[in-house]
């Protein structure tokens, strides 16, 4: 994700090393819990030379802090690079489409298990630890052609993500590579007045803002991929004023649904089917 960030000379950090901070790292908001942020809040299709090297820039500017607490924080955000190196950028209940030329069983969305295996037909199950969104494609490639003689694929992640607050809020599953402005449009735009939307819009996860609206709208304006967002399954892209709005009319509409069915339950009911 591309987060909105001031720049601001920090005390102790030369001025490649600040560029590069900003350029490569997407730290992870102080106290989020959820499950990605072990394996490091960042691009999802940031290779692993630039995650080394964004570790060994954070670690190098940890060392030149006098601040205790901002040298704790560096050395956090290297821990977690170093975390997302290891353990790579898939977990349980990922999904993956897979489209193998010349193979129909493998062409399909594939969902990532428990203990990171991709389970394919008639193939024994991959493992995906330690491999990054970067690198699916190649290692995947690499391991079919142990048990097939030619390869030729493409492998997308998918994203669960939902718009609330648009004419069609729902559920939409995008691929990483898609960029945001297409999944808004899918959701029917902005719609009016588009101006306001568009300035309020801001991204949640499990309940609290991972983006706010001025880096929302920046990544929004640049035409940002959901992977450069670093959107996962769950998180929400969030018009305040206008999701509750949407919501209390769905509810409503839902309670005059349910009332009219029991109304007519009750009078045919009674009555034997007979008005």
């Amino acid at each position: 994700m591309t987060r909105s960030k001031s720049l601001v000379t920090l005390p102790g950090i030369g001025s490649w090393r600040l560029s590069l901070l900003i350029g490569v790292l997407i730290l992870a908001p102080v106290g989020s819990i959820s499950a990605q942020t072990m394996i490091g809040e960042m691009r999802r299709q940031a290779t692993r030379a630039e995650l080394e090297k964004a570790a060994k820039a954070t670690e190098s500017a940890a060392l030149e802090q006098r601040d205790e607490k901002t040298r704790s924080k560096y050395l956090a955000d290297a821990a977690a690079i170093r975390m997302r190196l290891t353990n790579g950028d898939f977990i349980p209940g990922d999904r993956i489409r897979l489209l193998v030329e010349g193979d129909t069983a493998l062409s399909d969305t594939f969902t990532v298990r428990g203990d990171r295996m991709l389970p394919l037909p008639n193939l024994p199950p991959i493992s995906l630890q330690g491999v990054l969104d970067s690198e699916l494609g190649p290692f995947l490639t690499k391991e079919l052609l142990r048990y097939i003689k030619e390869v030729t694929l493409e492998a997308t992640p998918l994203v669960r993500i939902s718009l609330l607050g648009f004419p069609q809020s729902n559920f939409f599953t995008v691929p990483v590579d898609q960029s945001i402005t297409d999944v808004i449009a899918s959701a029917g735009g902005w719609g009016p007045p588009s101006q306001v939307a568009y300035d309020k819009a801001v991204v949640r996860r499990a309940g609290e803002t991972f983006m706010d609206a001025k880096a929302t709208a920046e990544a929004i304006r640049q035409g940002k991929t959901v992977g450069d967002m670093a959107l996962r399954d769950g998180d929400e892209l969030y018009v305040p004023d206008r999701a509750s709005a949407s919501f209390n009319w769905q509810n409503a509409l839902g309670v005059v649904s349910a009332l009219t069915g029991l109304y007519f339950l009750f009078r045919f009911g009674r009555r034997g089917g007979r008005p």
